[in-house]
């Protein structure tokens, strides 16, 4: 399964760097490390340029608290620096024609000149059936050098190796849909990641590609909660908020979520969610059972350690769910299978 000793799944948010080392040990994946490093105020802006300094200084501690040998990276990007296409392209073209179609493609679609973006692409599933059609879908992402290229270069500068870029939506997924095997769940599920500021709720359709939107909604827009604040140990915590104030956050998370699963309902009928999984920093303000009864799903914490063996000289808390390394971890398992 795994190509080298550790997969290292790193997500680069505004507020921290978290990252997470699985270990393949025999048939197992075993949790090897975890870290987050809180980063200093608009380290990453809005347009997700990073400022190099401050992020190498995050990254290097959270090297020392990896395994010596984990170096292999998998590195997510936000959704909202790529740009996602699915085109049509002819299945008589060689690979330089290819490169070209779609760059062409790009060029007249991104607000950015075409060189300075990077891309990739591949083609989607009915690869098989090629010689007998005329033209065949492809999936192409693009994003800025500069967003991708900044990160790299921090990584390699705290050495460390970026092998993977992915998706935070992908990484998601891959650790939803891992879980949903373990727990033999029926049915599709979707995932809502809570930070301080945007909700992330995604969906991985059987007849389609992954269904995202990033909803301007998080534990800080609440007008009545108390803010979130760090513990020693870099760790996001939140203060206990009483049933009150927690069943009101509820209902508004519940009121925003509504209509993204209108949206998707309406766009994929064949598919309705059975579901929701929770991951975020927001454990405290959030009663699952009043918002499955607002959605009428079945809501469950996405625990991204739950379903791993954990390395010796590891020692989780026993009450603690670890809801904010979900990207992390799922990157570790999108790096492991690469």
């Amino acid at each position: 399964m795994f190509h080298n000793p550790f997969s290292v799944g790193i997500d680069i948010g505004h507020h921290s760097v978290k990252a997470v080392a699985l270990a393949q040990k025999k048939e197992s994946v075993e949790l090897a490390a975890f870290a987050e490093v809180v980063l200093p105020p608009l380290v990453i802006n809005e347009q997700h340029n990073v400022n190099a300094e401050h992020l190498l200084s995050a990254m290097r501690q959270i090297k020392k608290q990896l395994p010596r040998t984990a170096r292999h990276v998998a590195l997510g990007l936000p959704d909202s620096a790529v740009i996602s296409k699915i085109i049509q392209l002819d299945t008589n073209l060689n690979n330089d024609e290819l490169e070209f179609a779609v760059a062409q493609a790009i060029g007249s679609s991104s607000p950015f000149p075409l060189e300075e973006l990077r891309l990739d692409f591949f083609p989607l599933d009915g690869a098989e059936m090629a010689p007998a059609l005329a033209t065949l879908p492809y999936q192409v992402f693009a994003s800025r050098k500069e967003t991708i290229d900044n990160r790299v270069a921090v990584l390699s500068k705290a050495g460390m190796k970026a092998t993977v870029m992915e998706l935070q939506t992908h990484a998601l997924l891959w650790l939803a849909n891992h879980c949903r095997e373990a727990e033999r769940l029926e049915g599709i599920y979707g995932v809502i990641d809570i930070g301080q500021h945007h909700t992330e709720f995604c969906v991985d359709p059987p007849d389609s590609m992954a269904f995202h939107r990033e909803i301007a909604f998080g534990s800080s827009s609440f007008e009545n909660g108390a803010p979130g604040r760090y513990a020693d140990d870099n760790m996001m915590v939140f203060p206990a908020t009483d049933t009150s104030d927690a069943e009101r956050f509820t209902q508004q998370l519940a009121d925003q979520l509504r209509r993204q699963i209108q949206l998707y309902h309406s766009t994929h009928p064949r598919f309705p969610l059975a579901g929701l999984w929770l991951c975020g920093g927001c454990q405290s303000q959030i009663l699952e059972e009043v918002l499955a009864r607002m959605l009428n799903l079945d809501i469950r914490w996405l625990n991204p350690f739950q379903r791993f063996a954990v390395g010796r000289k590891l020692v989780l808390e026993p009450q603690r769910q670890y809801c904010q390394f979900g990207v992390a971890t799922g990157l570790a398992l999108r790096g492991a299978l690469r």
